[in-house]
């Protein structure tokens, strides 16, 4: 009898044990499923820091110093796509800018570089949120200094209207070439050589729609080694107190890929619903040294027409620029750049005064991981 109770109650024992156990698989693998589920994430990111020397026309203006960001911005960013079936993804970025000689955010924003959500697919890519202006990301393609390295990181961009200014509402308040409260546009890459980027963003003035926003479009081609693109930008935010002080840039560029050296020519006309009247124009040239060295040159010169006051005008500005870089690894370079800035009396680019004559250098080290 006791025997007969004994196997009973291991039975109903061992029985209790396998549901629970079969239970637990099953929660695990509804964990499990919901885990392969999720977006794949990674983490990236730029550290960049090295030694520059600038003189800016002014006794205050000349300093040396180490500086974060030289050849690229140091960064730290997570993105993530998840598919979602049907060729269709969802995708985010969240990227903040790091001043490494200091370990401080840059920009003052803790995602300032970029904080975009959207869908991807056969159509293209959308996004919302705040990224790159269409015609920062033009310059970044064209200027063989890739918007870095001279111009306290800028590149020759900086002599470039790329929009990002402040809007009314403060939405962006630099003027870095980001810009917020926008929607994006990328075509797809399979069109033959054309694409296509496009960019709206909602100034956000109350009781004004057109007060800060701003307009970007970039069209481009690219065939074997040549390229040709095409930028329009209109930003009304240019002036917090004239709201309707639109200002306008159309930008065109060319590059071939000779192998031995690969030369550019951009060009662009900036002007403002009041007197603005600016042309700038670049020639440069990146040359590679061997598998891992390449050196870039380059001259921009502006012809800014703009009354600075009865009788003058702001005049021209110049400058040369010289670069090299040199990997040590697919990761880790070193680079070192000088720029030399030349302009007439009343013009003030780069300068703390008019006509000043800017010089800088810089040496550093760039790795990505």
């Amino acid at each position: 009898m006791l025997d007969d109770v004994g196997k009973n109650l291991t039975f109903i024992f061992g029985y209790m044990i396998m549901k629970k156990s079969i239970l637990a698989l099953a929660m695990l693998g509804a964990f499990s499923g919901a885990a392969f589920a999720q977006s794949t994430v990674t983490i990236y990111g730029v550290v960049d820091v090295g030694f520059q020397s600038l003189d800016n026309g002014t006794v205050a203006g000349r300093f040396n110093k180490i500086q974060s960001g030289q050849e690229a911005g140091s960064r730290i960013g997570f993105k993530g796509t998840e598919d979602l079936g049907g060729g269709l993804k969802a995708n985010f970025v969240l990227e903040q800018g790091i001043l490494v000689d200091t370990g401080e955010s840059d920009q003052g924003r803790t995602f300032g570089r970029r904080s975009t959500v959207g869908l991807s697919g056969d159509f293209g890519a959308v996004d919302f949120g705040r990224d790159k202006s269409p015609t920062l990301k033009y310059f970044d393609n064209f200027d063989p200094f890739g918007s870095a390295l001279i111009n306290n990181g800028t590149g020759v961009r900086a002599l470039y209207f790329v929009g990002g200014s402040a809007t009314v509402a403060g939405a962006n308040a630099n003027s870095t070439g980001r810009v917020s409260n926008s929607v994006f546009y990328t075509t797809p890459g399979n069109l033959s050589g054309f694409s296509a980027a496009a960019q709206y963003g909602f100034g956000e003035a109350a009781g004004d729609n057109s007060a800060g926003r701003s307009l970007g479009l970039t069209l481009g081609y690219k065939v074997d080694a040549l390229e040709v693109g095409f930028n329009y930008l209109k930003d009304n935010a240019q002036d917090a107190k004239l709201f309707t002080n639109a200002k306008k840039g159309v930008s065109v560029a060319a590059s071939y890929d000779f192998g031995v050296a690969k030369p550019v020519f951009i060009y662009q006309k900036t002007t403002d619903d009041l007197t603005l009247d600016k042309k700038a124009y670049t020639l440069a040239v990146t040359v590679p040294v061997d598998a891992n060295g390449k050196v870039f040159a380059g001259f921009t010169q502006l012809k800014n027409s703009t009354p600075f006051n009865a009788t003058s005008q702001v005049g021209d500005a110049k400058q040369f620029a010289l670069a090299y870089s040199y990997s040590l690894s697919k990761r880790t370079d070193l680079y070192t750049s000088f720029a030399r800035l030349t302009q007439d009396n009343n013009s003030k680019e780069l300068a703390a005064v008019n006509g000043a004559t800017v010089k800088e250098l810089t040496a550093g080290v760039r790795h990505q991981f």
